[in-house]
């Protein structure tokens, strides 16, 4: 038996949300879309998957696993949605039965980001626009500039991107004076977060595993990181199956 290999496939949501890798594509019910969509689909089952997780909280497990069951009877109509639109198609196309939800989003009494950015704007705002101009516009620019679905896939799983993604957030950690850790009160729940996105992954594992986790692209490195360091799994870079 083989060790048990991870793909972290970084998404970006198909329809508005506040996260960073957003994109609002418009319609995607043409053929055109569709087509992109497969795209991305094809290239992932490549992979193998045996197991498919999702950025859902691990409570909604059970509503998951309805919609994706109607889904395989063909009853469930599709939302404009990265689980619905790429999840769901490469889990059945896969022969899988069920899949996971694996995402927490429980508040820890910390401050939200779009606290901690106005905090930084009104107090740090040479450290907030060293954020704003070397990370947060070229991040938009970039995406702005792709329109095909299978294209906009292939830069969020980009090396480059996933680096100063997470570079970015260690210029956030520096928000705050003194023994105000600012940042760092939000980020201490953004590694919450993904330490426990691992360890429900990890619940996950066995022998020859193949698991495809679906996420915002914005948790690839440290999601990868801790598989890494744990030495449980090895980690598939997506990248390797959207050539």
């Amino acid at each position: 038996m083989g060790k048990a290999k991870v793909m972290i496939l970084g998404t970006f949501h198909l329809r508005y949300t506040p996260d960073l890798y957003r994109r609002d594509i418009g319609g995607i019910d043409n053929s055109e879309r569709q087509q992109e969509i497969r795209q991305v689909i094809n290239h992932v089952k490549e992979f193998r998957p045996t197991k498919i997780a999702f950025e859902v909280v691990k409570r909604e497990n059970d509503r998951l696993n309805a919609e994706y069951e109607r889904y395989l009877k063909g009853e469930l109509e599709l939302e404009v949605d990265e689980v619905h639109q790429f999840g769901f198609p490469i889990a059945a196309e896969s022969g899988h039965s069920q899949v996971y939800a694996v995402d927490w989003m429980e508040s820890v009494g910390n401050r939200g980001i779009g606290e901690v950015y106005e905090w930084a704007k009104a107090n740090q705002p040479e450290l907030f626009n060293l954020i704003e101009e070397a990370y947060q516009k070229p991040a938009r620019a970039s995406m702005e500039n792709i329109n095909h679905i299978y294209e906009l896939i292939q830069h969020v799983n980009d090396d480059q991107v996933i680096r100063l993604s997470h570079e970015s957030y260690m210029a956030l950690a520096r928000i705050g004076k003194g023994e105000d850790y600012v940042g760092i009160d939000w980020l201490r729940w953004w590694y919450q977060r993904n330490l426990i996105i691992y360890k429900n992954l990890a619940e996950l594992i066995a022998p020859d595993e193949r698991i495809v986790l679906l996420i915002g692209g914005s948790h690839i490195h440290l999601i990868s990181q801790f598989f890494k360091e744990s030495n449980l799994a090895e980690v598939v870079p997506a990248s390797l199956y959207l050539q």
